[in-house]
């Protein structure tokens, strides 16, 4: 896999109505934690603790669908524009044209997480938040960039079954409920992926819930397994290009005579 077909990949996405979609949706989740702090007392909070509202509402509500959704369209592009037949004539495997484009997803995963922070900074102005300063900005950044690496690490191994599955859309809905699931409370959550990109890129993770200790050894581990299972899957990545050059729309014949 060379470095053009990544820069190909890149310059293929300013096409994609799903990149403008997935930085609305960065937006959202920052409106979304606005109302977390309306339906709840204002006391306690400040730029940090929002910081901690907007990682929670990325990590369990908004990224994991971003990421899903994102590759399941540019994965599936190839083959939803009938264009894979072509590509794969040329000396490039579909183990490497995946490899990119998961880089390539991987790139939209920071340019999320930086409109996500700029969005989250311009709402603080707003709500007048105290405590924001540029030291504390550049750390809320890091964080928010560091969970949402995190969330892709997690999501990958669903990406790359999605793929095996011919990229469904029900990748885009179990990727939901993976988020949803890191919304519970409890210590057998220090091995629930999504959880645990809280609990290492976020330091007030369980603030809330006094009596429950997350711990960093196995949210560790976890994404660890994360990675192992994902170069696995990725390594029995396999396309049918047979199957891929046949996958035309036949035209319906019909049978001659009354």
């Amino acid at each position: 896999m060379g470095v053009d077909s990544i820069i190909t990949e890149i310059m293929k996405i300013k096409r994609y109505y799903v990149v403008k979609a997935g930085i609305v949706m960065s937006a959202l989740s920052v409106f979304l934690s606005y109302f977390y702090f309306t339906a709840s007392t204002a006391v306690g909070w400040d730029f940090d603790y929002y910081i901690h509202q907007v990682i929670s509402s990325n990590c369990n509500h908004f990224f994991p669908v971003i990421i899903v959704l994102t590759a399941t369209f540019i994965v599936g592009r190839e083959v939803t524009d009938d264009t894979l037949k072509s590509i794969l004539v040329v000396p490039l495997s579909y183990k490497k044209l995946f490899i990119a484009k998961i880089i390539v997803v991987f790139l939209l995963t920071l340019l999320y997480s930086i409109c996500n922070m700029v969005f989250t900074v311009a709402s603080n102005i707003l709500l007048g938040f105290p405590g924001m300063d540029i030291k504390a900005i550049i750390v809320g950044g890091w964080q928010i960039l560091l969970c949402n690496f995190f969330i892709y690490i997690a999501m990958l191994p669903i990406i790359i079954i999605n793929t095996l599955f011919n990229g469904n859309i029900v990748g885009v809905a179990v990727s939901f409920l993976y988020g949803y699931f890191g919304t519970f409370q409890g210590r057998w959550l220090n091995w629930f992926p999504i959880k645990a990109a809280m609990i290492i890129g976020d330091p007030l993770c369980g603030v809330e819930y006094e009596e429950i200790s997350y711990q960093m050894c196995p949210a560790v581990l976890v994404l660890i397994v994360c990675l192992i299972m994902s170069a696995i899957l990725l390594h029995s990545l396999e396309v049918n290009e047979k199957a891929v050059r046949k996958r035309k729309h036949k035209p319906k014949v019909y049978k001659k005579g009354w």
